[in-house]
């Protein structure tokens, strides 16, 4: 199940726009892929600073959100902004963070995506599924 959640802004988590709504349903998500335009069009000149604001709401939920494994997205690849892509990748290299890029428009690198959100997912269902260790007893 792939769950799109358009619309997190600063306060979301106070209940600013429909961040709490929106906040509620990451919960039941076992990866989140956070897309960032790294194009013009959004009329936002940092993409790490907006990377940064949301991973604050999800923080400030309260739910554990900000532990849920993250696979990051460049989108708008055909319509590039080569400072924003180059931010945005020392940003995934410093939090050793798995950056894809793609365009909905030329269908770059969507096949990748899909593959990688795959794996990552199998990954996770994996992990949660193992028992967890026994506390040792001390006495």
């Amino acid at each position: 199940m792939v769950a799109d959640v358009p619309g997190l802004i600063e306060g979301a988590h106070e209940g600013a726009g429909l961040g709490t709504q929106f906040l509620r349903h990451i919960e039941r998500t076992r990866l989140l892929a956070h897309l960032v335009d790294v194009s013009n069009a959004s009329g936002r000149p940092d993409p790490v600073k907006d990377v940064e604001v949301i991973s604050g709401e999800l923080a400030s939920f309260g739910a554990h959100l900000e532990e849920k494994p993250v696979i990051m997205v460049a989108s708008k690849i055909d319509a590039l902004n080569k400072d924003k892509l180059a931010k945005l990748k020392r940003y995934c290299k410093k939090h050793k963070l798995e950056l894809f890029e793609i365009s909905a428009v030329t269908g770059a690198g969507i096949e990748a995506l899909k593959w990688a959100m795959a794996k990552k997912v199998v990954e996770v269902r994996k992990e949660q599924a193992q028992p967890a260790e026994e506390p040792a007893e001390f006495f």
